[in-house]
């Protein structure tokens, strides 16, 4: 099973999770509609029928209720009735693709499916992290292998009709074109001891934040361990106990004073004099600098065949189920 099939499926995955919502309490006027919909008023028998086949209407308002809340979500007729017309259309674009699988025998064993629910399963941190999703999704694991099943069938679909194909002139023309995707900007790795200071403070606050910030540097210029010292001076609760550690970080992210001052030192070099910026007096080390790099193709080719190949997905199965629709026979009993 190729790893594109995997990112494909998770997106599905992800979608239909989206869509759950909290159950109804069972003593609501909403569950006892539910367990006669002839006296809501809601159709009973099949909702439409393509090429024959029906599709019955419990399905239809089992998707409807997830995204009402089982009715209890007041929402405007037109944006209730759009709703309904998006849901009905899946249900009618599944059956479509489910019985183009079948006639054109793509196949998807079991195995398959273990494969693909493992490496979704993986995703999560642990067995205590997948459960939590089950019970706060209200989702199951049959549920989850019902749509990999439905997601593998579709890509082994479209690639038997040669819908994916992605050639090798068109991952390099891509490569080239968004050269600045797959170029990493100059980064640097510093730590730094922060003495706040308000803007607009007065003269005689600005001296002693001054001199605080000069002790600081002068502390490390002796020898002093810089994680030490930024833990006893700094006044960046973020950073003070990781030493003052920040990382690396590239430009655009910190305020212009501190970048203009950080960028220009060297490896191993100590601001000569603390730098102040909105947020007070800075001293600043910076330990480690990254130069710009533009990502070698090979490194990336596979990102980019998978980006092409998922581009491909979603417009090869929309023209189907469009070139389907117009070929198919399509009744619908659900009324405005």
């Amino acid at each position: 099973m190729s790893r594109f099939v995997s990112v494909f499926v998770l997106s599905i995955l992800v979608a239909f999770a989206a869509c759950k919502k909290a159950p109804i309490a069972p003593d609501s006027g909403v569950a006892a509609a539910a367990a006669d919909p002839a006296k809501s008023g809601r159709l009973t028998g099949p909702v439409v029928k393509v090429n024959g086949v029906a599709i019955d209407s419990v399905a239809f308002y089992a998707e409807l209720d997830k995204i009402t809340q089982g009715g209890s979500r007041a929402i405007p007729d037109d944006r209730l009735k759009k709703i309904q017309e998006n849901i009905l259309n899946r249900l009618i674009e599944d059956e479509l693709l489910a019985q183009e699988v079948k006639k054109q025998s793509v196949v998807v064993t079991d195995a398959d499916v273990d494969a693909e629910f493992s490496k979704y399963k993986a995703r999560f941190k642990g067995d205590e992290q997948f459960q939590n999703y089950l019970t706060h999704g209200k989702t199951t694991i049959e549920d989850i292998r019902k749509r990999l099943t439905t997601a593998v069938s579709l890509t082994r679909l479209l690639e038997k009709l040669g819908k994916l194909d992605v050639s090798e002139d068109e991952v390099k023309k891509s490569y080239e074109s968004g050269i600045k995707l797959y170029t990493e900007p100059e980064q640097i790795h510093a730590v730094h001891i922060l003495i706040k200071l308000a803007d607009g403070a007065t003269e005689d606050k600005v001296d002693a934040a001054r001199k605080k910030a000069n002790e600081a540097l002068k502390k490390v210029r002796a020898g002093a361990d810089f994680g030490v010292v930024a833990k006893e001076l700094s006044d960046d609760a973020m950073s003070k106990e990781k030493g003052g550690d920040l990382g690396f970080f590239r430009k655009g992210v910190m305020v212009p004073k501190f970048e203009e001052a950080a960028f220009a030192m060297k490896e191993g070099e100590l601001t000569k004099e603390p730098v102040r910026t909105p947020f007070g007096f800075h001293v600043i080390k910076v330990l480690e600098k990254k130069v710009e790099r533009v990502k070698p193709f090979d490194e990336v080719k596979e990102q980019i065949q998978e980006s092409l190949r998922n581009r491909n997905t979603f417009k090869a199965r929309r023209d189907l189920v469009e070139g389907l629709k117009t070929q198919a026979t399509i009744e619908k009993f659900l009324k405005d």
